[in-house]
């Protein structure tokens, strides 16, 4: 799993959805979290440089301190005990949506509909707190992605691939979403059929 971390990290770093030091990931392991360490740039992660901790947040193994955001990413798990990744990352065209506070739609792809699902925009606190940590984690009681304002994305789901699948997905439904925007009109999917995709949604959950 700390090979998959780091090759994950690679990922989202040669992608532009993490630039410097910015994002972080995790992954629940039984009764066990594996977080990237603070300040880390996720495209030269090694595996020694991963933190396991409980799920209280004490650090069980590794020579780094765990990643500023930890608050957030325990009470994700927290809040559900299904999600076995999590993954904060700064994609830009996800964010300029946030910062503009543009409501994501989803329903201008079937492909978002089912991977994401509705994606809210979480209000802005202040990065590292616990109050970020209890804002964003309490929208991931009915919800797999959201958008914080002026910040980043947060998405989660049960496992890496899936889990980085989502991020992807989110950065490009964010770009077609900004581009119909230009454009002055758009389509989006009938709320008829969007019931269908939800359907289709919750078989592959």
């Amino acid at each position: 799993m700390k090979e998959q971390i780091c090759l994950t990290g690679k990922k989202i770093y040669n992608k532009g959805f993490a630039p410097g030091t910015s994002g972080n990931i995790s992954c629940r392991v039984n009764d066990k979290i594996l977080l990237t360490p603070t300040g880390a740039n996720l495209g030269e992660l090694a595996e020694q440089d991963i933190i396991t901790t409980d799920l209280c947040g004490n650090v069980l193994e590794g020579k780094k301190a765990p990643s500023s955001e930890k608050f957030m990413h325990f009470e994700i798990y927290r809040k559900r005990p299904d999600i076995k990744c999590i993954i904060h990352a700064h994609p830009p065209k996800s964010i300029a949506l946030g910062v503009t506070g543009k409501a994501l739609k989803t329903a201008l792809v079937a492909e978002a509909v089912v991977v994401l699902g509705e994606v809210p925009i979480v209000e802005y606190e202040t990065p590292s707190t616990s109050e970020l940590a209890r804002v964003v984690a309490g929208y991931f009681a009915r919800h797999d992605a959201v958008i914080m304002v002026n910040h980043g994305v947060t998405v989660a789901g049960k496992g890496i691939s899936s889990t980085f699948y989502k991020l992807e997905t989110l950065e490009s439904i964010s770009e077609i979403s900004i581009i119909t925007e230009l454009f002055g009109c758009r389509n989006e999917i009938p709320v008829k059929k969007l019931d269908e995709l939800m359907k289709i949604r919750e078989l592959r959950e």
